[in-house]
């Protein structure tokens, strides 16, 4: 997965996809976050997936390996494979300040060709879908957190496909990002889904183009797919952050940790799982959950 398993022109984009357009704002912003996207792929398939990494990841970056752990640590120690992991981002939403945002879509990881020099088939291949956080700092975009789940090879939208949108333009906000509490989402979130059932509190809590991406699973996209595919796994989950961010704007946040899944509030926990929340505040009101992303432990 992305993991959590002419050269030149490359790297010439990377620097320049930086620089906001003239009348910079939202749609500049997101237009740059994408294109730092695309780039970041596309050094991947020019020279190594472990060099295009330890590019754009920042220096704080969290990756899941499985639980959180430090993501450059983690690419320094991994060798350099000459297997090909490609991607492209079909989703993405930025912050009415322009230095937060996040961006998901499908990858696929092909294995090297064997010694003969013949390449793998497609039967080989793995799919699944990635889930980044980009902070922009000082006029340059870097991935703070990466998760991704695999699945199997999606009917259609897979890599390739050039199907992508946009989240909403948020409104200009002046909120003061260090009032919210993030982690309270979390529980306020946990508490819901014990008392009414994760069903009613994804109607109640979750925006209506939610995204679900859940281990396994091809990614649900609304409100009414989402919660059919929760109620599929059973149960409610609690939530506990172990870390948090926002944009400076105080209308998109995130929050990662673990997840337990119960399946009846006197029983044991289940399982437990890695998690990743977007939040989107709607209305200069309401923080609306925008995208999940829940990748269970293995015993």
């Amino acid at each position: 997965m992305r993991y959590v398993v002419g050269i030149a022109l490359v790297f010439m984009a990377a620097q320049m996809v930086n620089a906001p357009r003239a009348g910079a704002g939202t749609g500049a912003a997101l237009d740059s976050m994408v294109a730092n996207e695309r780039a970041f792929a596309a050094m991947a398939k020019a020279t190594s997936t472990k060099e295009a990494f330890l590019n754009y990841l920042a220096e704080d970056c969290i990756v899941f390996q499985p639980t959180a752990t430090s993501g450059r640590k983690a690419w320094e120690a991994r060798q350099t494979s000459k297997a090909t992991l490609l991607w492209e981002p079909c989703f993405a939403e930025v912050a009415s300040s322009g230095d937060l945002g996040y961006t998901t879509g499908p990858w696929e990881w092909h294995p090297p060709a064997d010694s003969a020099g013949t390449p793998a088939t497609p039967d080989r291949y793995a799919y699944g879908h990635f889930s980044s956080i980009w902070k922009r700092e000082h006029g340059v975009w870097r991935v703070i957190l990466d998760i991704g789940i695999t699945h199997p090879k999606p009917a259609s939208g897979g890599v390739g496909s050039g199907e992508f949108a946009a989240g909403p333009v948020l409104p200009i906000r002046t909120m003061k990002s260090s009032r919210v509490k993030l982690e309270a989402l979390d529980v306020d979130l946990s508490k819901a889904m014990r008392a009414m059932g994760a069903h009613e509190a994804l109607a109640a809590r979750a925006a209506t183009d939610i995204r679900f991406n859940l281990e396994g699973h091809v990614p649900t996209v609304g409100l009414e797919a989402t919660q059919a595919r929760v109620d599929s796994v059973a149960g409610f989950f609690d939530f506990k952050a172990e870390g948090s961010g926002i944009a400076s704007s105080g209308d998109i946040a995130y929050t990662y940790g673990l997840a337990e899944r119960f399946v009846s509030a006197n029983a044991a926990a289940a399982d437990t799982s890695v998690y990743l929340h977007v939040w989107r505040q709607e209305n200069g009101r309401n923080w609306k959950l925008a995208l999940a992303v829940v990748n269970p432990l293995k015993p």
